[in-house]
């Protein structure tokens, strides 16, 4: 009876431990707080050419390179400390279709202050598994004028939202990008964009060899980073799919990847292969219905696969793990 009871118990706790999700965590206890910046309302309080040139001098001080790279290249008015940019920034305010689209991005985001929170509470999350991490100080935004989604620096995260106001948005529509592009222009995509930014400059090694193999598992770090960052956010967002992108990527993932070993393209080093797999697109080359970037969604896959089957494993020894072939073991596509 007591070996029956003592099975019973084990088999309990083998199960719970088996359907507990390892991102799932509390990180109510972890220690983060970020700053907020906002260039849109800052420059919105400036009533006059000489208080204008007061709130540049002010953000210049405080947002250092990334405001720097905001003037000089988004804004293309010049460097913060020339006698010339406020007078250009003026000139900038004062047009007319920039100023429905910081209207817009006034009404649309409110300041930002829902996300705020959100924010924080990924870099927690980043925080408690990789505790040595390098974290942001502040969060900028502004109008980048269509020209940038989400930059990051070693001490700062500069997000332009106009780029997020919506594929369905009027000015949007109007914008020359193709509409693949546009259709990534959602709201929904702008915290895994956040991450992915500050992950891919500040936390994880960039692709250490030009080879498909290698390119599938530093993206599938990355999305699989993600996810431990927003666990409770859909992979449909994390991977910027569509239900139906998801479903074709679900549905032809054991064909896609029975081609790629067939062509013998694990270890492919071409450029061309690279563009094709993992780059942004109106789809992936080849495969009719697919959505873009194919290789990087096979990639979470393989991570995800790779850390189902090795619980010990923690996030911060899988961004450390340099193995490829090692973690490419685990992947096992079902037909």
């Amino acid at each position: 009876m007591k070996n029956r009871i003592f099975y019973l118990f084990t088999m309990l706790i083998f199960m719970i431990s088996c359907t507990t999700d390892p991102l799932n965590i509390d990180v109510s206890s972890v220690d983060f707080d970020i700053e907020h910046i906002d260039i849109v309302k800052a420059y919105d309080a400036s009533g006059n050419l000489e208080s204008l040139a007061k709130v540049n001098s002010e953000l210049n001080a405080s947002c250092t390179e990334l405001y720097e790279f905001y003037t000089a290249e988004m804004l293309r008015v010049g460097m913060p400390l020339q006698d010339s940019t406020p007078f250009f920034i003026g000139r900038f305010l004062a047009d007319s279709t920039m100023q429905l689209v910081n209207r817009k991005i006034a009404t649309k985001f409110n300041g930002f202050n829902s996300y705020l929170p959100k924010v924080a509470d990924m870099f927690k999350h980043l925080k408690y598994h990789v505790p040595k991490a390098i974290l942001p100080s502040k969060i900028v935004t502004y109008n980048s004028t269509f020209s940038n989604g989400v930059i990051s620096t070693p001490n700062f995260i500069g997000v332009g939202l106009e780029m997020y106001l919506g594929p369905e948005d009027d000015i949007v529509k109007k914008v020359p990008f193709p509409q693949y592009f546009k259709a990534k222009m959602n709201p929904e995509y702008l915290l895994p964009d956040i991450c992915q930014s500050w992950l891919e400059y500040n936390v994880l090694e960039g692709v250490t060899e030009e080879s498909f193999l290698a390119n599938l598992i530093y993206y599938g770090k990355v999305l699989y980073t993600i996810k431990a960052m927003l666990p409770a956010t859909a992979d449909r967002a994390i991977l910027r799919y569509s239900e139906s992108d998801l479903l074709w990527a679900q549905e032809n993932e054991y064909a896609v990847w029975q081609y790629i070993v067939q062509n013998n393209m694990v270890y492919d080093t071409k450029m061309k292969t690279m563009l094709r797999y993992f780059k942004p697109a109106p789809t992936t080359v080849g495969f009719d219905g697919s959505p873009d970037r194919i290789g990087q969604y096979l990639g979470y896959q393989i991570i995800s696969a790779y850390m189902n089957k090795n619980n010990e494993v923690s996030l911060k020894a899988l961004i450390a793990e340099k193995n490829s072939t090692k973690i490419l073991k685990s992947y096992k596509p079902k037909e």
